[in-house]
């Protein structure tokens, strides 16, 4: 799968109308500060892999104290909390897939969680193949009830990642309503990624209305003009107006990302200096 060129051809160029709406923030009279700063290790997924230990090190230098881990942790679990642990970083959550969801495989998931530490076991991504016609989604959604009461059992919050083919209608329907109603809004989160509710052309107050009290985290990932990732602060995006509805969408933990950085360190590093400024309620 070539993330690029996928990303390149459902990207929106016309976002002016979800990304600015000046004023509204105004309205709301934000004076409140996020204060669990993280990251997505996606952003530096390729530093990862080839030094954990240093990375995660780099991490918390930077000032970062919440992480959420993706399916290459860079080493076992046991090793990767051991790193965790000396650096002072928690990790929140971390990302599946939906071959992990086979249950005896989501049963390792579920014991590297407890050994981590993990409050959330996150479904983060559908293969192309998989989503062609809105059918292949009932027995995903069948998956992601089984893999909710798992979690719940092992004492984990499940839940789901969206990107932005979800909100594109397959024969009248669109993937997230049909995941979102007929999963448990208790037993099954979403995490709520505010670039690629701009690229589907999305307004998150929409969602906040439908689901309150759903997201309990969300990535704060940022669009340039072209439609493509921009570092948090460089782009269009207004997250201030986005998070302006803190309470009614439930959010706890925020993760900086970028898919494509060039240079991932100092993409986070700018990202966390952005989210330490946004003033929200």
């Amino acid at each position: 799968m070539n993330r690029r060129k996928f990303i390149k051809s459902t990207a929106g160029l016309s976002l002016a109308s979800l990304l600015g709406m000046p004023g509204l923030m105004s309205a709301h009279g934000a004076t409140g500060k996020i204060s669990n700063y993280g990251v997505q290790l996606y952003t530096i997924r390729h530093l990862l892999a080839e030094n954990m230990q240093r990375t995660l090190a780099q991490v918390a230098e930077i000032g970062f104290k919440e992480v959420e881990g993706i399916l290459n942790l860079g080493g076992n679990a046991k090793d990767f909390k051991a790193a965790l642990d000396q650096n002072g970083l928690n990790c929140v959550s971390r990302h599946v897939d939906p071959i992990q969801l086979e249950v005896e495989t989501f049963k390792t998931y579920i014991e590297d969680a407890h050994t981590i530490g993990q409050k959330y076991m996150i479904m983060g991504w559908v293969p192309p193949e998989d989503r062609v016609r809105i059918e292949q989604y009932k027995p995903l959604v069948e998956k992601l009830n089984v893999a909710s009461h798992m979690c719940k059992d092992a004492g984990i919050q499940f839940g789901y990642h969206h990107h932005d083919f979800e909100f594109i209608e397959l024969d009248g329907i669109k993937p997230a309503e049909l995941v979102f109603e007929q999963t448990d809004p208790e037993l099954m989160k979403i995490e709520m990624d505010f670039y690629w509710m701009a690229v589907a052309k999305q307004d998150p107050f929409d969602w906040y209305d439908r689901y309150p009290g759903r997201f309990p985290m969300c990535h704060l990932k940022d669009i340039d003009d072209n439609g493509w990732f921009a570092d948090v602060g460089k782009g269009n995006i207004d997250f201030e107006r986005n998070l302006s509805r803190i309470k009614q969408a439930g959010f706890e933990h925020f993760f900086v990302e970028h898919d494509e950085p060039e240079n991932p360190l100092e993409t986070i590093r700018y990202g966390l200096e952005t989210m330490k400024e946004f003033k929200i309620s």
